[in-house]
């Protein structure tokens, strides 16, 4: 019995989910676990090495902002990770998860827009161009190895809807790099941080969804 075989038991399914030992519908939470670990010391040694840390980065950790711009996107993340594991198993609830980030979304762009209406002109021009796009190609950057790996590990196993279970994967992988980003992003709004890292989560949600669709059809014209 392989381990695809006892997880597959233990989840109720009579037979086992196709992908094998490697990835899998029934081993999908811990391989994007796994890999959101990797993909965060990646992310890591990206800044480190190329982003650079932000200078202030131990007087940013003792305000609360800071956990919030942190914790936004490792919630959009969690909700994406149910989503994900949902939809591979062919089970109910991808949308109420998916919902779920959505309303996080909402929340921070109604935070966002309650901000801006107070700042003045010339602040808000500043926060749309160019750090907004500065933002979101450093989240995709640190998100591409997780990307990466998640669309490899899952290019074999047959999914019902691969476009949707790849946006949830993107959109987790988006999650992770964004907290992981706020090592060295310095914006300390939510002005900046609502827009545009909900912006950077969705466009990695769109690379994962992309290129899962890619790779499924790949496979049905091969087969």
């Amino acid at each position: 019995m392989t381990i695809d075989d006892a997880l597959a038991a233990a989840g109720g399914d009579s037979e086992p989910v196709s992908g094998g030992v490697g990835w899998s519908a029934a081993n999908l939470p811990w391989r994007l676990v796994e890999t959101a670990m990797a993909g965060a010391l990646a992310g890591v040694l990206i800044i480190f090495f190329w982003l650079e840390l932000r200078p202030d980065l131990p007087l940013a950790a003792s305000g609360a902002f800071f956990w919030i711009k942190g914790g936004y996107p490792l919630a959009i993340a969690a909700c994406a990770l149910v989503a994900a594991t949902r939809l591979a198993r062919e089970q109910r609830g991808a949308d109420v998860a998916l919902g779920a980030a959505a309303v996080l979304g909402g929340l921070m762009l109604v935070a966002a827009a309650v901000q801006i209406i107070d700042l003045p002109t010339e602040m808000v021009l500043a926060l749309l161009w160019p750090d907004g796009a500065i933002c979101v190609a450093n989240v995709l950057t640190i998100a591409a190895p997780m990307l990466l790996l998640a669309a490899v590990g899952l290019r074999r196993v047959e999914l019902d809807r691969p476009a949707a279970t790849g946006f949830a994967c993107g959109l987790f992988c988006g999650g992770v790099a964004g907290a992981v980003d706020g090592l060295h992003c310095w914006q300390e709004t939510y002005a900046f941080v609502g827009p545009w890292f909900s912006l950077a989560m969705l466009a990695c949600g769109a690379v994962g969804a992309g290129s899962l669709a890619m790779l499924a059809r790949w496979g049905r014209l091969g087969a």
